[in-house]
């Protein structure tokens, strides 16, 4: 027994040591690989939200131009000489950088109330939407997931037996907070569905 004992050998220190290290290699880049699968999924996750988001906001935007300068009974106030209800007076149509407002007859009375002016504009990395007559304006997106850079709006306009036919194509332009490289752009075309007299023109298409 003492004979056998003698010829019975473990590993080597030497061995044991390259043996750990390339454990510790396999762990490390087993890590590394992790931990890169895990942020491509964050960032595939926040792109998934901030698309969402964006959507979201050029949907309702679209939804609202719809409607720009409805008013009820158009036929009584609005002909192609004249346009006499209180949503053809001035004020009620801007178009300029960042920024478009516009007014409707949600109510259907004939009458620009307070809660009838709407429009849009980026202010603070933000993209606000107006909800009253009297300059109240609220935020649509939030500038931690989503940093609005611009809104641009080009209108067009073609006159049809006395009628402008109005369309509008929007762009809007965000980017991600802590990544400005990181950007997304969306653009619509929208059809303003209520023609306004062409001798309004200066009001409607500036």
């Amino acid at each position: 027994m003492k004979r056998a004992d003698r010829h019975q050998r473990g590993e080597t220190l030497a061995g044991l040591l390259v043996g750990m290290a390339l454990g510790l290699l396999v762990l490390s880049a087993g890590t590394q690989m992790l931990a890169h699968l895990l942020r491509g999924h964050r960032l595939a996750l926040q792109d998934s939200h901030l698309q969402q988001d964006l959507h979201f906001t050029m949907d309702l935007m679209v939804r609202e131009l719809q409607g720009a300068h409805y008013v009820a009974d158009a036929w009584k106030t609005r002909h192609p000489t004249a346009c006499e209800d209180d949503f053809c007076q001035a004020g009620n149509f801007l178009l300029a950088d960042n920024r478009i407002e516009f007014s409707l007859d949600k109510n259907a009375n004939g009458q620009r109330e307070n809660n009838e002016c709407t429009g849009f504009k980026v202010s603070g990395n933000a993209l606000l939407m107006r909800t009253s007559c009297s300059n109240t304006w609220q935020p649509l997106t939030d500038k931690t997931v989503a940093v609005v850079t611009a809104l641009e709006a080009q209108l067009r306009c073609t006159e049809v037996n006395g009628w402008l036919q109005r369309q509008m194509r929007l762009q809007l332009d965000a980017q991600w907070p802590a990544a400005p490289s990181r950007r997304l752009q969306l653009q619509r075309t929208v059809a303003l569905r209520n023609p306004v007299p062409a001798s309004h023109r200066a009001l409607f298409c500036p």
